[in-house]
């Protein structure tokens, strides 16, 4: 059974009143956390995760905005299922993030697995990427055509050596190049 609570509505109570000072409250809103929440968690491609869980038949899901989110922090943040999970429950910046109240969340690893795997099979990162930029652009108001196209980032495929390694490396190479003369 499908579980999905519409980020843009508003409660009527506030889930976080009592959990933040003011002074943590507009940490938040103005950190990642926040950005995640407002323009972010909208953006996720909860209609299609949902197609892989009947409206009406079996157990209630996850909150799927909280689940595709979750996915998303956890390959940024380069989690595994574990820690995500552990997030899920225990770190409070990342269940604002994720629009859930501080009231008994639970999941397992296995549960995040389970997420990811219908994210890969279903090509979902993709899409993602590509609504989550287009809405970043248009909330920071970037003007592209503004950008530096020509500068990238270039990472170097070098081996790394220690000292010995690297001595041993280059005596062996001079031992060669003096065989050869």
């Amino acid at each position: 059974m499908q579980t999905i609570v519409d980020p843009r509505a508003k409660f009527l109570f506030d889930l976080d009143a009592g959990a933040f000072s003011p002074l943590a409250r507009k940490r938040l809103t103005e950190s990642w956390p926040g950005v995640f929440r407002l323009v972010v968690l909208e953006q996720l491609p909860v209609d299609e995760l949902a197609l892989h869980f009947s409206q009406d038949l079996g157990r209630p899901t996850r909150e799927l905005y909280s689940m595709a989110g979750l996915i998303l922090i956890m390959e940024f943040l380069g989690w595994t299922a574990e820690e995500a999970a552990d997030a899920y429950m225990f770190h409070r910046e990342v269940q604002f993030a994720l629009n859930l109240g501080p009231d008994r969340q639970s999941l397992c690893a296995r549960g995040v697995e389970r997420f990811k795997k219908i994210f890969r099979t279903d090509a979902l990162a993709q899409q993602v990427m590509d609504r989550v930029t287009d809405a970043l652009i248009a909330t920071l108001e970037l003007k592209l055509d503004r950008q530096r196209v020509d500068s990238t980032q270039v990472l170097s495929n070098m081996a790394t050596f220690t000292r010995t390694r690297l001595m041993g490396v280059s005596i062996r190479r001079f031992l060669a190049q003096l065989r050869k003369q």
